[in-house]
């Protein structure tokens, strides 16, 4: 929520030389490294494709639960509208996959063309076990995604 007197009182500290104003995404001042900007950008891509695959197997995960849950309600004998109330909740979450999948074939589709530069020499030296690590992680979804044909 806006509040004006709240933005007036940051930007009065910021122009004031008696408070330090702390903005909330720059460095540290003892961070004095500079980093290429190409390995936060495979530190970026390894994130992502790590939580998507995170999302893939969890959302996996509870399509087996939900339809287990629902092959029981079957051989308990639950009533019908039980049985209605289940099944949505089985296509719900199938209903998320097709989501995860497209944003995981985007991701992939940007980290290779990030890798098949004429530089990839130049990005494996920054950060060895970064780069050794997002490629393992491009093996892994595209295995996964070929799988899914």
């Amino acid at each position: 929520m806006y509040s004006p007197h709240i933005a007036l009182l940051s930007t009065v500290q910021a122009n004031d030389s008696r408070h330090r104003a702390k903005l909330r995404f720059q460095r540290r001042p003892t961070d004095t490294t500079f980093t290429d900007p190409r390995v936060e950008q495979m530190i970026v891509y390894r994130a992502l494709l790590e939580h998507l695959l995170q999302q893939k197997a969890h959302f996996d995960h509870e399509r087996e639960l939900e339809l287990q849950r629902l092959e029981r309600f079957r051989c308990e004998g639950a009533t019908e509208r039980r049985l209605q109330v289940q099944e949505q909740v089985v296509k719900k979450v199938q209903a998320m996959m097709p989501g995860i999948v497209f944003k995981m074939r985007n991701e992939v589709d940007k980290l290779k063309r990030f890798f098949d530069g004429d530089k990839e020499q130049e990005i494996r030296q920054l950060d060895t076990a970064l780069y050794d690590h997002c490629r393992d992680l491009l093996k892994n979804c595209q295995l996964l995604l070929d799988n899914l044909h």
